[in-house]
């Protein structure tokens, strides 16, 4: 039995009736506080009196590497004499609260510093301890051998059963603590630098009504003692007496429980040896470090709800292993560090896809706002994939247009009035292009360079890049009606068109980058421009555009070609209309969204 109540001060009549009683119970053991600091000047001078009364519990087997432990405990406060003289067992009490506030370990060795009379350190047990060591039938001083930061070994340990409740069975089972009688029997205790074990706690705060207890007293005879042998009692008060006395009571992982039930919690630890094992501070940063990687490679390759559901999947396979750990190997782990490590790499990934899609918007729209139009940029908006920065093969149409005699006009104009005719004409063209869901490669001087099929993919590129030449051979007859009335001089254009497969992307330096394409398909699409003025035509059109166009379009075949560059003649065409007019109209309506 021990009593979890500090008898520290004399009463008279009331100390010698609790000596008279030890001595006819000699199987009972007190717990003491150990202070950090004393109160008054007769604390210490009868400092090394009560320590002295301490020396028949000290340890002796004890190792300190390198004395790591901190000596949080400092000055003993022993029971009175009468009562300390008849105890079986005197043990310090005190418990130590981590960072967060909450107790998970039990102190089982005091470091005491200058205690002995040569000033030199000495080590004590605590009441968990003594108790433990009472109970398996071995000497505290004799059998137990201590090395700070690792752990304390309980050796010579006797045959011994013991009753218990199992977790996993649910049941009462009376077990040899030992399990193995053939072999020699310790318990070895894995402690810290401080001397503290890891509390297994096997539940939360369990109460019985206080009439239930008065009840069972009278009801006391020997039938009923002999139901608990080998039974440990712990005796305390649940709130303490005296002005302002607090309550005993301790945060624990399974809400406030009394100081006697921390302590109980650490006796059955150590009795039934459901040790915790934390897991090395090296294995937890490689854990760390690799579930981090892990996360690092994959997360931002996937879409965000994809990596949202890889971080959710992550922490409920962590949180399965260490539950699995936890319960089967009673091995703990740095929990909500690798979760919180997951969450915040899950947030991080958000936030540089939200700064990164702000970057890539502006991007966009200051690259392709003047050369295509709105629904394309917003098309590229919706499905940016469709925009490959690095170079892509598309298969597109590629258009060229010149202005005929140009030379000749522009010597006949000043130079204000040419830059004016020639913005206007540009425009005009332009904008038509645009309007057939064209992209604006560039300029070159009077010529315009475009296509289709990029950066939005265009089922139809041909029939647009078609319909888009006969649009702007339509809109220049009637320019040249209003030139004509202004006295500005005419002129006429040639366009070519071809189709196949280009290199579309952003070309240029590191200055500089300009989004176009290149290839076989524009080198011929620029050679049949020209060649319009060896037939006098003003639009040709490839045999690869012919193909897919040629049911619904108007077109006279020319010739078959030999171009530069190329080692098969070309069959080329001269587009003349649209099979159906309405489609002009039709093809200049907004792109659907995908």
């Amino acid at each position: 039995m021990m009593f979890d109540i500090f008898f520290v001060d004399y009463k008279p009549g009331q100390t010698e009736e609790m000596a008279q009683a030890l001595a006819k119970n000699p199987q009972v053991m007190f717990d003491y506080p150990m202070e950090t600091s004393l109160e008054s000047k007769s604390s210490i001078l009868n400092l090394e009196k009560r320590i002295e009364i301490l020396r028949k519990f000290k340890l002796e087997n004890v190792e300190d590497p390198g004395d790591a432990g901190r000596t949080w405990l400092k000055f003993p406060q022993p029971p009175i004499e009468p009562v300390a003289e008849k105890a079986s067992g005197l043990g310090f009490a005190n418990i130590k609260k981590d960072e967060s506030g909450l107790n998970r370990r039990m102190p089982l060795v005091a470091k005491l510093m200058n205690a002995g009379p040569l000033r030199e350190t000495e080590y004590y047990p605590s009441i968990d301890l003594i108790i433990a060591c009472n109970y398996l039938g071995v000497d505290v001083k004799r059998d137990v051998e201590v090395v700070m930061g690792k752990y304390v070994k309980i050796k010579n340990i006797p045959q011994k059963t013991l009753t218990h409740f199992d977790r996993k069975t649910l049941k009462m089972e009376t077990k040899d603590i030992m399990n193995r009688p053939n072999e020699k029997r310790e318990v070895v205790i894995p402690i810290d630098a401080d001397g503290q074990m890891q509390i297994n706690f096997p539940g939360g705060l369990y109460s019985f009504r206080a009439h239930e207890i008065f009840e069972a007293a009278t009801e006391w005879n020997e039938e009923t003692a002999s139901q608990f042998q080998n039974t440990i009692f712990l005796v305390a008060m649940y709130y303490a007496t005296g002005a302002g006395a607090a309550k005993d009571t301790h945060l624990s992982p399974f809400g406030d429980m009394s100081g006697i039930e921390h302590h109980a919690a650490a006796i059955n630890t150590i009795l039934n040896q459901d040790f915790l094992f934390e897991l090395p501070l090296w294995g937890e940063f490689l854990i760390i470090i690799l579930v981090g990687m892990l996360a690092g490679v994959v997360q931002p390759r996937l879409k965000t709800w994809l990596a949202f559901l890889f971080f959710l999947a992550i922490a409920f396979i962590y949180s399965v292993g260490t539950l699995i750990n936890f319960s089967e190997f009673n091995l703990v782990h740095l929990y909500p560090t690798v979760i919180l490590e997951q969450l915040f790499i899950f947030i991080g990934l958000i936030g540089f896809r939200i700064l990164t899609e702000e970057e890539n918007v502006k991007y966009i729209r200051s690259t392709f706002s003047k050369f295509v139009s709105k629904d394309v940029v917003d098309e590229l908006l919706k499905n940016p994939d469709n925009l490959n920065l690095g170079g892509s093969k598309r298969d597109i149409t590629i258009f060229f247009s010149d202005i005929r005699g140009f030379t000749t006009m522009s010597e006949k104009m000043g130079p204000e009035e040419l830059v004016q005719f020639l913005n206007q004409y540009l425009s005009e063209m332009t904008e038509i292009i645009i309007e057939f869901k064209g992209t604006i490669d560039k300029y070159m001087g009077d010529a315009i360079m475009a296509f289709w099929g990029a950066p939005v993919p265009l089922e139809d590129h041909a029939y647009y890049g078609c319909a888009a030449g006969l649009a702007q051979m339509r809109r220049l007859a009637t320019l040249k009606e209003e030139w004509k009335s202004l006295d500005l001089p005419q002129m006429d254009i040639g366009i070519g068109l071809n189709s196949g497969p280009a290199v579309v992307g952003n070309m240029g330096s590191s200055h500089r980058m300009d989004y176009t394409c290149m290839g076989d398909t524009i080198n011929l699409g620029s050679r049949l421009e020209g060649t319009n003025k060896e037939y006098g035509t003003h639009i040709i059109i490839s045999e690869y555009t012919y193909e897919k166009v040629k049911d619904r379009v108007i077109a006279r075949e020319l010739d078959l070609i030999k171009v530069k560059g190329k080692t098969q003649p070309v069959r080329i065409y001269e587009l003349l209309d649209l099979v159906n007019e309405e489609d002009l109209k039709l093809l200049r309506k907004p792109l659907q969204a995908n």
